[in-house]
């Protein structure tokens, strides 16, 4: 453990992005999501990813030991976080009040670097944490980092020794998370997603038509996002390099569906069947004895 002193409030960045913020419970996922891709040497799956969630969420909330700051990117996802536990310790003269925090993880998407938000993430963090009480800090610098952190006053510790127990392999399997016992009905939330949008849309003055128009326009807009994730997980700008993941190209593919999904249902009461009486004739054109894969080459 080491003590930072306090440094000097960030410098604007060159990146037109917000400062960051505290995060609430609803930046669970995206902080999870930063910490499994850009900080595990392993990334998590769906059901260890869920339980992070889920009780990050929790100890987000007031009185819990999570503290944490955001930056907010384009489309809704986080560009970095800076994240921290806190945990009592006893009190001594350089820490009076018995409080410590470990940082827990500090990521900026490829994308998103080199623009200082995570420096400005931190700072933040810090200050607030300060504010509490907390003077005591620890943290795991990777050599990328170090500069970074060294910049805020913290110092390696010759003396900081850890040790992690890895459970044997049966017992790690038995503590993986179960998968729900049941799915949630998908068109359940979809339809609330509809009902909702459609009711702002209707406060604003806007007929069906023109609701439905710009929701099929949102939808062309979560296609460009997903061919841009696709191009920056490629590599193919020469500009910008690999700035994606593949995960983020799942992610904005699944932002095009759930767009299209709720389009559907704003347009169409009975989306859900309709959509089965589409799928169903798709089904039968390409998977049927006589679709695509059996047909005979022409003469």
């Amino acid at each position: 453990m080491t003590d930072p002193v306090t440094a000097p409030p960030a410098k604007p960045t060159a990146c037109a992005l917000p400062a960051p913020r505290r995060a609430t419970p609803d930046d669970a996922e995206g902080i999870s999501r930063l910490r499994s891709e850009l900080i595990l040497s392993r990334p998590l799956d769906a059901a260890w990813l869920a339980v992070c969630r889920e009780q990050l969420a929790g100890r987000l909330r007031p009185g819990g030991d999570a503290r944490a700051y955001v930056v907010d990117a384009p489309g809704g996802r986080l560009a970095g976080c800076a994240l921290a536990l806190v945990s009592p310790v006893l009190p001594a003269p350089r820490y009076p009040s018995g409080l410590a925090a470990r940082v827990q993880a500090v990521a900026t998407r490829p994308d998103h670097r080199r623009h200082g938000h995570a420096r400005a993430a931190l700072t933040a963090l810090l200050h607030d944490l300060e504010r509490d009480g907390v003077t005591l800090f620890e943290l795991h610098a990777s050599p990328e980092s170090r500069a970074l952190y060294e910049g805020l006053g913290f110092r390696g510790d010759p003396a900081l020794m850890r040790r992690t127990r890895l459970l044997p392999e049966q017992h790690a399997q038995d503590a993986r998370p179960a998968p729900p016992a049941t799915a949630p009905d998908p068109w359940a939330t979809v339809q609330r997603l509809a009902e909702l949008f459609g009711r702002l849309d209707t406060g604003n003055g806007l007929r069906p038509e023109e609701q439905w128009s710009l929701q099929v326009l949102k939808l062309a807009e979560e296609v460009g996002e997903a061919a841009q994730a696709v191009i920056g997980a490629r590599g193919t700008n020469p500009r910008k390099g690999r700035s994606h993941a593949w995960t983020d190209v799942q992610d904005e593919v699944a932002d095009v569906v759930i767009t299209g999904l709720v389009s559907l249902a704003r347009m169409r009461p009975d989306a859900p069947a309709y959509f089965a009486s589409v799928l169903a004739r798709k089904a039968e054109k390409f998977l049927s004895p006589k679709g695509p894969e059996s047909a005979s080459p022409a003469p």
